[in-house]
């Protein structure tokens, strides 16, 4: 199920949202020219960009998650994607909820909650994978809580989704509580296996992140809703 647009309109541009496209597929073109470059380029490009969660388990011995070492990752692995559908997966997603929940929040305030949501998300997923020292890359969980936003604050909305049926791909028009819904419980059902049955289940997908980011997400949009910001009048885009 993948989505296309939704069914609410904009007010004003969305330029955070276009920004942060550009941006991951800036970081996407930098990763491609460090693995051309060969495996010392590539290699360099990992330790800097990608978040090891087991770095932060300070129980193992050397640990300082407090270093600029650790710290930078952070904010970078939420750029960097694994391969091209992992990220055209994503700036989909993005492209899709992020216009209607920046043009809701204003543009300042969607960065704040962006990489909030993007922190939650990471914060869940180490939590729950102290000694693992697989890398975690992809702006899913910060989209997630966008998803999670959206979740909130257009509760009446439709997503028009593209559902591919055996060979026959089927348009439909998905109310977006029940697509966000069936998407957060597949998040939350893939996680549960994880910790049931360990690695055997386990596609190497941030699931834990995705459950941090949209939980997140949604707590943002409900207090915006007690706080709501001024609406631009103009014609919709």
């Amino acid at each position: 199920m993948f989505p296309l647009k939704t069914t609410e309109r904009c007010y004003t541009w969305p330029v955070v949202t276009w920004l942060l496209i550009g941006l991951n597929l800036w970081a996407f073109f930098e990763m491609l020219m460090a693995f051309q470059a060969g495996d010392g380029a590539y290699r360099r490009f990992m330790e800097t960009w990608w978040l090891v969660p087991s770095h932060y388990n300070l129980r193992n011995p050397g640990n300082t998650a407090l270093t600029p070492q650790n710290l930078w990752p952070i904010l970078t692995h939420m750029f960097v994607h694994g391969d091209g559908w992992h990220i055209l997966g994503n700036m989909l997603a993005l492209m899709v909820f992020g216009p209607n929940v920046e043009d809701r929040f204003g543009h300042l305030r969607f960065i704040v909650v962006y990489f909030a949501c993007g922190l939650a998300a990471v914060i869940t997923h180490v939590v729950f994978h102290l000694n693992d020292s697989t890398p975690i890359v992809g702006a899913s969980g910060a989209i997630a809580g966008v998803m999670g936003a959206f979740f909130v604050m257009f509760p009446k909305a439709r997503v028009v989704s593209l559902i591919p049926i055996i060979v026959v791909p089927v348009i439909l028009r998905i109310p977006a509580l029940v697509y966000l819904f069936f998407w957060i419980g597949m998040n939350v059902i893939n996680a549960l296996k994880v910790m049931r049955f360990g690695g055997e289940g386990d596609s190497g997908v941030a699931w834990w992140a995705h459950i941090g980011g949209f939980a997140i997400g949604m707590v943002y949009a409900a207090v915006l809703a007690k706080n709501p910001l001024p609406r631009l009048k103009g014609p919709a885009q």
